[in-house]
């Protein structure tokens, strides 16, 4: 009985993905107007795909209406980490080569078919490379290799907040954004434990050219992960009225300036807060 009841209730969702919830690419466009996405944006964008959210389409459809949305003098960042449910200190202990050409994104679905269509550049990052599409890609995703901090002022993550990108989760939570590791690098030093651990490791990249090249990272300490707490920053900001939500058909979207997610940060911890525990806080 239980088996027959999901069944059931996967059954409904499948046809109300295709009646009541279904939208476009003309739409999902129309809906990115609405959340601030006009060409020339610089458009972070992170995404789980949901065959029940309503898109009538393929991946690859989402990825043109991106593209559609930002325009080629915008451009369309995503994640691309070769690595999931694992942390950067672990992935990096495998020894696996990070193959910018080859290598997937497990970042999800539309991740991966955005990494391989037209246009895309990626970073040589051996831990968080980004991929990039549109105006100035390759300036944006250069020298991610040189940044000893994956995601410090000297990575392309600092760029995104130079263009002050809309970062947008499509059916992604704002704990799946990895602009915010560059906000915690920002205020490292009110953190009650070391933001890194204390060596960088050493990862292995493949470059476009074929060439093996072997890059040092820092890697967020694991005693920093164990006491971040990002339910306040996400409730602090919601509160702010800058991190804002919207849907259409049965996907979710939640969309936050970077510079908003920065300076709430920054006012946050100036206020005496904080979206990291200290070692005698238990909640």
């Amino acid at each position: 009985m239980i088996v027959k009841l999901k069944d059931l209730k996967q059954e409904l969702k499948r046809i109300a993905a295709k009646t009541f919830w279904a939208y476009g690419s003309d739409e999902l466009v129309k809906q990115l107007r609405q959340c601030g996405v006009v060409p020339g944006t610089t458009l972070m964008f992170h995404s789980s795909w949901n065959p029940f959210g309503g898109f009538q389409g393929k991946p690859a459809d989402v990825v043109r209406a991106l593209k559609e949305a930002v325009g080629p003098e915008g451009l369309l960042v995503m994640p691309s980490m070769p690595y999931h449910n694992m942390s950067s200190a672990q992935w990096l202990a495998k020894g696996k080569a990070m193959n910018v050409s080859r290598t997937p994104s497990m970042m999800g679905l539309i991740s991966e078919v955005f990494r391989r269509s037209e246009g895309v550049r990626r970073s040589l990052s051996p831990t968080h490379p980004l991929i990039a599409w549109g105006r100035d890609a390759d300036a944006f995703v250069g020298g991610h290799e040189h940044a000893l901090k994956p995601f410090g002022a000297e990575s392309p993550f600092a760029r995104l907040l130079e263009r002050n990108a809309l970062i947008l989760g499509f059916d992604a939570t704002f704990s799946s954004f990895t602009f915010t590791h560059f906000v915690e690098d920002q205020v490292c030093s009110t953190i009650p434990v070391p933001l890194y651990e204390p060596e960088p490791m050493q990862g292995n990249v493949i470059d476009y050219e074929g060439n093996a090249r072997t890059i040092d990272a820092m890697v967020l300490s694991a005693r920093a992960n164990a006491l971040r707490r990002e339910h306040r920053l996400q409730t602090a900001l919601e509160n702010g009225g800058v991190l804002k939500a919207s849907r259409i058909g049965n996907t979710r979207l939640v969309y936050i300036r970077a510079a908003d997610l920065s300076d709430g940060a920054l006012s946050m911890v100036a206020k005496g807060e904080h979206f990291f525990d200290f070692p005698e806080e238990r909640n």
